[in-house]
């Protein structure tokens, strides 16, 4: 994923957002777990109303799509990157500096979430139709202050979706991006709720994430000298599409 600057090159919204605000239909053969999905008014019923509106607009918002308590890990004191070579917990690369969010912390591959990047695979064919190769996958907690810059992906991230894990704020944190027509609209999700989206093709974007404090209370973490611990979990798990033009990045092989 690139998500480089670029002087120029807008950080953010170019023009007034619009709120996403889909209908969101259960999708009955997973109603155990409440899970729904996307659909505009006049669609037919889901699974095929999703993907009208995922062909629509590059992007759907799904509900329930995964446990968040499955996905929960507590808030690590470390920032930067750190890359899982093994399957086991202490297997991993550490670096210091994260270079796409400064001062976030990336983890590529934790072994806690190589079974779901299948299982969530698996569902999100059952929603697209289509059959899917997994390429890669990530976390990265957020921090007061840190934003995600306008950009669309590389050919690995083709079929993404970005599932919220935990945030200690109260109001939710918009995922923006913008729909084939030009439209820019902000998304906000839950606990476990996912946002599906065309990664090489539609640009995404977060604005910088707002302290869970209010003026007061910033000024008396300042006073007694309490760092802000205002964060946002959340987790990409990335695919292609197995009769698309990007199949040959299946398990991420274009690196």
């Amino acid at each position: 994923m690139s998500v480089d600057n670029i002087p120029g090159k807008p950080v953010g919204a170019t023009k007034e957002m619009v709120s996403a605000d889909p209908i969101l239909e259960q999708f009955n053969k997973y109603h155990e777990q409440g899970l729904c999905c996307s659909i505009d008014r006049g669609d037919r019923q889901v699974p095929y109303g999703a993907r009208d509106y995922f062909d629509r607009h590059g992007y759907m918002i799904i509900k329930n799509l995964y446990d968040a308590k499955e996905l929960y890990r507590p808030v690590p004191e470390e920032r930067g990157q750190i890359n899982y070579w093994g399957k086991e917990k202490d297997q991993f690369n550490y670096f210091p500096e994260e270079t796409q969010v400064n001062g976030s912390l990336a983890t590529y591959t934790h072994p806690q979430y190589r079974q779901a990047h299948t299982n969530i695979r698996l569902i999100l064919e059952d929603i697209l139709g289509e059959k899917l190769y997994n390429t890669y996958y990530y976390d990265r907690y957020y921090f007061a202050g840190q934003r995600l810059f306008r950009h669309a992906d590389r050919d690995a991230c083709e079929i993404s979706v970005s599932i919220q894990i935990s945030s200690n704020r109260s109001k939710p944190w918009p995922f923006c991006i913008e729909t084939p027509i030009g439209e820019e609209r902000f998304c906000n999700l839950k606990d476990g709720w996912g946002l599906l989206y065309k990664g090489c093709e539609r640009e995404h974007w977060r604005d910088p994430l707002k302290s869970r404090y209010n003026k007061r209370g910033r000024l008396v973490n300042w006073i007694r000298r309490k760092k802000d611990d205002t964060y946002h979990h959340q987790v990409f798990f990335h695919y292609v599409r197995a009769n698309g033009p990007r199949a040959h990045c299946a398990n991420d092989r274009s690196r």
